[in-house]
């Protein structure tokens, strides 16, 4: 469902970002980040929701259109996701299950990037931009005789600005290599079950992978 959110996300980027003049890249990036959420005191009940961060990595699109000559116009989406598994020792019982933790995520980004030509074949550029992001959690295994065995969270809602530099070398007229690194700062929410949370969260965010030139 993730993937076919973002292919609609993706088709729609391009359909907006074609309206504008100018030359485009299209990039296909390897993503990783820092994921917000929350765990309940209580999963049974409406106790309190304790935040926190958790790393991810993820795949997204980004797409740059050409403005005027040194500024671009940038428009991102992409799906992050994270698990661990923790599996019982010799001092468990041989029938202890293993844990699991999960987590997944989505985002969409718009923003202004400022272009600066270095040779005929790379480009460094840097700017901010608007982010929204959403994810949520699920733990596996991890109930006592008081809790349930497994509990998924629901949706964290995150509004953020950030903002990056990067470059792009490219290896021909029309393939290149990106990457770039930034921060974020934003606002975090999550309710459930009447309980609510709201906390300011920062955090890391890089990406590298192919572009493509765009007439």
């Amino acid at each position: 469902m993730k993937l076919l959110r973002l292919a609609v996300v993706a088709v729609g980027i391009l359909s907006a970002a074609t309206a504008f003049a100018g030359e485009g890249l299209l990039g296909i990036q390897i993503t990783n980040g820092t994921g917000d959420f929350y765990s309940p005191d209580d999963p049974t009940g409406p106790g309190y929701l304790s935040a926190y961060q958790s790393p991810e990595i993820g795949i997204g699109l980004q797409y740059w259109r050409l403005m005027t000559q040194d500024y671009a116009f940038n428009v991102s989406a992409g799906i992050g996701f994270f698990n661990e598994k923790e599996q019982p020792g010799d001092a468990l019982a041989s029938n202890s299950p293993d844990l699991k933790y999960t987590q997944s995520s989505w985002n969409v980004r718009v923003g202004g990037d400022r272009a600066v030509k270095i040779s005929d074949r790379a480009i460094v550029y840097f700017g901010p931009g608007l982010e929204m992001w959403s994810g949520k959690a699920k733990f596996e295994n991890f109930g006592s005789g008081l809790t349930p065995d497994s509990y998924e969270s629901q949706n964290v809602m995150r509004f953020g600005i950030s903002g990056r530099v990067g470059g792009a070398m490219m290896l021909s007229d029309a393939v290149g290599f990106n990457c770039q690194i930034g921060r974020y700062v934003g606002y975090a929410s999550a309710e459930e079950k009447g309980a609510k949370t709201t906390w300011w969260p920062s955090g890391f965010q890089a990406s590298g992978g192919v572009v493509f030139r765009m007439p």
